[in-house]
């Protein structure tokens, strides 16, 4: 790569995102910012180079690279092995006008990617000073790729078509809430192999102003690694989990992660659905469930299955 050292912002120690991130998870951010970075913050990423020189295991690199990415809100082509780190202008300012033109020449080392619309669009933290060069040096070398002809292409279509042609193609794009939902969605563990509910739980995601999105999937991110969570007890609906009946936000709960009971996890719970009127779903039962109940099947002794019931209760009269 053209340069051989990476910036990095003291202030990045007292930054909420990254201390919420674990130990090896910060270590991992390090590592993208100064080991395989270039000089624009969209650059090509390699996960396997990133497990040898960090010494880790592929599997735990994986989990620990998404984490980074999520609450860094960094985005990964994992077909193209490309990454882009949004805010990468904001602590790397380009100097003049002639640093963006030699820094913007990294990517021709790039494959093909949806991310560099992205970078394109993405003038944020630019200086007024340098940002109509970044734009004219894109428009020149790197033009965006012309749509695919039409069978019967008409020549030199009129400005309202190009507008046309733009609209359509923003249309496709999906907007930050929808990208955050799928994140969402991906992220909640599923009950019983599946999860239900998806139009349900994505019109209480969009009624969440942008930092509560953010929190949300801190929270469910917390809520999927929870004890009782992996072991398959008490697992909600998400659409539950964002908003129940009583129109409480459960998610709340698990903006900061569980303490650790050192392998002894909480007392699970009834997961028996009891539906109460004008319910349609139900709701879990609640109540303490019984030793005598199935691991992945908790219940409490009033829902246990007849059998094992009247075997508590032959053993209770002797």
């Amino acid at each position: 790569m053209a340069a051989r050292f990476r910036k990095i912002d003291p202030r990045i120690w007292t930054d909420e995102k990254f201390r919420q991130l674990t130990g090896e998870q910060q270590r991992i951010a390090l590592y993208i910012l100064t080991a395989q970075s270039n000089r624009i913050g969209l650059f090509s990423f390699s996960p396997g180079k990133a497990c040898e020189d960090l010494g880790t295991l592929p599997a735990t690199f994986r989990k620990g690279f998404e984490k980074v990415c999520l609450a860094l809100k960094w985005e990964w082509d994992s077909e193209a092995r490309v990454l882009y780190l949004p805010t990468w202008w904001r602590y790397n300012q380009p100097e003049s006008a002639n640093n963006v033109v030699g820094n913007l020449k990294d990517l021709d080392d790039l494959p093909a990617t949806p991310l560099f619309a992205r970078f394109a669009a993405n003038t944020t933290y630019l200086l007024d000073a340098v940002k109509e060069t970044f734009l004219q040096t894109l428009a020149k070398w790197y033009p965006h790729p012309s749509p695919k002809p039409s069978p019967n292409p008409l020549p030199n279509p009129s400005p309202t078509q190009e507008q046309e042609q733009e609209q359509e193609q923003e249309q496709e794009t999906p907007p930050a809430v929808e990208r955050e939902f799928e994140d969402f969605w991906e992220i909640y563990p599923k009950r019983n192999g599946k999860r239900v509910g998806k139009p349900e739980a994505l019109r209480k995601f969009h009624a969440l102003n942008p930092e509560d999105r953010r929190l949300v999937l801190v929270a469910t991110h917390h809520y999927a690694s929870s004890e009782l969570v992996q072991r398959g007890v008490g697992i909600k609906d998400p659409h539950r989990f964002l908003q129940n009946g009583k129109e409480d936000q459960p998610w709340r709960d698990w903006i900061t992660p569980e303490e650790s009971t050192n392998g002894q996890g909480q007392a699970p719970t009834c997961s028996k659905r009891i539906q109460g009127p004008g319910d349609r779903f139900g709701q879990d039962c609640g109540k303490p469930a019984s030793p005598e109940s199935r691991p992945n099947e908790p219940r409490c002794v009033d829902h246990l299955r007849p059998a094992l019931k009247s075997e508590l209760v032959t053993h209770a009269t002797h």
